[in-house]
């Protein structure tokens, strides 16, 4: 079963050798106006959260959010594992419900996330999801 963990910024520097690599393949495939010691820094500073996905204490994949006024925005999201996205949407979706958090947005210049984010039922331009 995949769980959601919240990394402290104090643990933060145990889970960059999973995240940082992720945060490169997410450059290279997507021209991006933040270098990975930018996500660092914000969530080292309380700025932004790492969230990892964990099965069986393995890392699967994680996202950068940043927390807005009854929303969240999905500055970064990236997977070690092919076809589990819908799994953890689950998870990620209850556990945004249980704190209260009713609006979900992200932007991306990669052409891919238009047919995944329609079935996830976000809406087109402004990618956002009430919850």
């Amino acid at each position: 079963m995949i769980e959601i963990r919240n990394v402290p910024p104090a643990d933060l520097k145990n889970w960059w050798g999973f995240v940082k690599p992720g945060l490169e393949t997410i450059l290279r495939k997507s021209p991006e106006d933040w270098i990975p010691e930018d996500v660092y820094a914000q969530c080292f500073c309380g700025n932004s959260l790492l969230w990892v996905f964990v099965e069986d204490n393995k890392p699967l994949a994680f996202t950068i959010l940043v927390v807005r006024s009854g929303s969240v925005h999905m500055w970064c999201l990236w997977s070690a594992v092919n076809g589990r996205l819908e799994e953890g949407s689950e998870v990620f979706w209850k556990t945004l419900r249980e704190a209260n958090i009713n609006k979900v947005t992200f932007e991306s210049h990669r052409k891919g996330w238009d047919k995944i984010a329609r079935q996830y039922g976000f809406s087109p331009r402004s990618w956002v999801k009430e919850i």
